[in-house]
């Protein structure tokens, strides 16, 4: 298995979160830490290679120097070697049995990616961008996967996957000016090409993003918007799933003309538009990953 992490100038929360890493139990298979850089300032390599030298695993790193947490997350999978590879982020910090339960959860059902259950770990933080489902879903193939329903901080997928259908793609997420929804695309794609998915709550996190009720969570709640959008137009242009996400636009259109959210309704529309406009002059905007690395 191997274990992706991308970083970019979080030098503290990155201390953390491989602290937690060091507790982690050894899941039959073995395990690979999968290190990308994403052209920190801070001291961030110092810490990397501090925690290299001294680590139980195998550490990978990476430099990934343009900006973009999908393109971090493409160079980590281009060096991971593991059957089942997953991602969490440098502000989380992994229960210690987190690898062992995604390698159960892979090996008890038929599945071809997963999402796990996210908690905070301040209880004094936003709520925001956690996942505390207490009861495991099934997605089937060709299910339209729910924004918000599975998250890139606690997620994995078969390597078998990530060959058939390509990386995440550059034009979303953290980085980009659609800011977020790699993650689902992803999965959305996965789906529509024939994996099955499925939550379980099994494999856990604890989400230190550290964002208090108020201003900040409002500011990224609106980000969040655009990469909706952008999510959703990305989801009409695959047939298989095209029905069930106008389903899901029309149920979500209404309840936001209910609060009388203009301004959430604006956002994604312009994230759609965005999107489209990107998909359309870079065509081939997902990365194939065909080859697996050496080991």
């Amino acid at each position: 298995m191997s274990l992706v992490i991308c970083t970019r100038n979080r030098v503290h929360r990155l201390r953390s979160c491989l602290r937690y890493l060091r507790g982690a139990q050894v899941p039959r298979g073995g395990w690979e830490l999968v290190l990308v850089d994403n052209g920190s300032t801070d001291a961030t390599p110092a810490v990397i290679e501090e925690f290299r030298r001294s680590a139980l695993c195998e550490v990978i790193v990476v430099s990934q120097p343009i900006e973009g947490l999908a393109r971090s997350r493409n160079a980590g999978l281009r060096r991971a070697r593991g059957d089942i590879i997953a991602f969490t982020d440098d502000d989380c910090y992994i229960d210690p049995g987190f690898l062992v339960q995604i390698e159960t959860v892979f090996a008890s059902r038929k599945i071809d990616f997963l999402g796990g259950r996210i908690l905070l770990y301040d209880p004094a933080d936003d709520a925001i961008t956690t996942q505390t489902r207490p009861h495991a879903v099934v997605l089937e193939p060709g299910s339209f996967v729910t924004p918000g329903f599975i998250h890139g901080a606690n997620m994995a997928v078969r390597r078998d996957v990530v060959v058939a259908i390509g990386g995440f793609d550059p034009g979303l997420g953290a980085g980009t000016a659609l800011y977020a929804a790699e993650d689902t695309e992803f999965l959305a794609r996965a789906s529509a090409y024939g994996w099955r998915g499925a939550y379980d709550p099994g494999p856990v996190v604890y989400h230190h993003h550290g964002r208090k009720p108020g201003r900040d969570v409002w500011r990224l709640m609106k980000r969040y918007d655009y990469g909706r959008g952008a999510y959703y137009a990305s989801c009409l242009l695959m047939p298989t799933v095209r029905v069930s996400c106008l389903r899901h636009i029309y149920r979500e259109l209404k309840a936001s003309l209910r609060r009388t959210d203009f301004g959430s309704i604006a956002r994604e529309l312009s994230g759609m538009i965005q999107f489209l406009f990107y998909r359309a002059t870079h065509v081939d905007s997902v990365p194939s990953l065909r080859e697996k690395p050496a080991r």
